[in-house]
């Protein structure tokens, strides 16, 4: 059986739009194996199918060499994609001798070391990160086939005594993770407080989120403090537990961010909030999964002009996507 090694060392939206690609019909006589970054195991170990997979942590470049080629000496790949990567993994795919190395051809090193590129302009955004993805995949193979991604499949862990713990039941909350990384434009916190206002008079409000997410959780924590509707969990839950408690929710409110992609790719119903920024549109970074409902700030500019993601210190967008838009959606699941 041929062995193919996978690479993206990316965050946990960019990997889960990636790792759908192995579902491909191209694939199924291939032994593969996933090189994901430092902290990630929890999305294949939650995939259906598991995948196979090692860790490397980006920032210790010296450690995870070693790593990456003791692991290259031992599988001997005979077809590795990169399909993001510091310089080292790419020479490393080399060094070792990997006779088919591809990947997205942009940064020198994949110039130098790959020999199966591709060059793209994900900036134009003209198609979903996983298609892009697919492409370099089948660039790799010669394949022409049009099958589109698959969408990955993540499963959550049956946990009862989690829900009963925060007196939660399946259907009966919805999720507010108004947290990022800031790599796209959010939803001003002013409407997210509106939002969880609206929805807390009947439905139960769970907060989530990291440490990492605290700028965009305060002003809301502190307006809902002492409010026993609004339960805020951030900081609690463990990977797992998040699944959890994301599959299990009514529906899970959003911005452009990991968890959207988790939530989605659980069967969750989804509302996803995004900007028409070009490179941040959903069109190319939309959640994916069953249930997904997009909003998308709107395209023309108080000054009649279309949006072209230069203007967004003066019109900011996000804020024309309104509150009853997604209480609508929400009362008509």
């Amino acid at each position: 059986m041929k062995r193919v090694l996978l690479i993206r060392l990316d965050k946990i939206g960019d990997l889960i739009c990636t790792m759908c690609v192995d579902q491909v019909s191209f694939l199924k006589d291939w032994d593969q194996q996933w090189v994901i970054a430092k902290g990630l195991g929890f999305v294949p170990d939650h995939a259906d199918p598991h995948r196979k997979y090692i860790e490397l942590a980006k920032e210790d470049s010296k450690e995870s060499l070693q790593k990456l080629r003791a692991f290259l000496k031992e599988y001997k790949p005979d077809l590795a994609v990169s399909f993001q990567a510091p310089w080292w993994v790419s020479y490393a795919l080399w060094a070792e001798g990997v006779p088919v190395r591809a990947g997205v051809r942009s940064q020198w090193h994949s110039f130098l070391f790959l020999n199966k590129g591709l060059r793209q302009r994900r900036s134009l955004a003209v198609k979903h990160e996983a298609e892009y993805n697919l492409d370099v995949l089948k660039h790799a193979l010669n394949n022409t086939s049009s099958d589109p991604a698959p969408v990955l499949k993540l499963q959550a862990p049956t946990n009862p005594e989690l829900l009963a713990k925060h007196h939660l039941s399946a259907g009966g909350y919805v999720v507010v993770h108004p947290g990022m990384a800031g790599s796209a434009l959010n939803w001003p916190i002013a409407n997210y407080v509106e939002f969880i206002k609206q929805v807390r008079t009947h439905t139960q409000v769970v907060l989530t989120g990291t440490a990492a997410d605290e700028k965009w959780l305060t002003d809301i924590k502190a307006t809902f403090k002492g409010d026993t509707n609004v339960l805020c969990l951030q900081g609690l839950l463990k990977a797992s537990e998040l699944f959890t408690v994301l599959k299990n929710a009514k529906a899970v409110v959003v911005p452009s961010t990991g968890v959207a992609h988790m939530a989605a790719s659980l069967g969750a119903t989804v509302l996803g909030i995004y900007p028409h920024v070009r490179v941040q549109k959903p069109v190319r970074w939309a959640a994916r999964g069953p249930h997904v409902h997009i909003f998308e700030a709107p395209t023309l500019n108080p000054d009649g002009s279309h949006c072209d993601g230069t203007h967004c210190e003066e019109f900011h967008c996000m804020e024309k996507i309104t509150v009853e838009q997604l209480l609508h959606t929400l009362s008509s699941l």
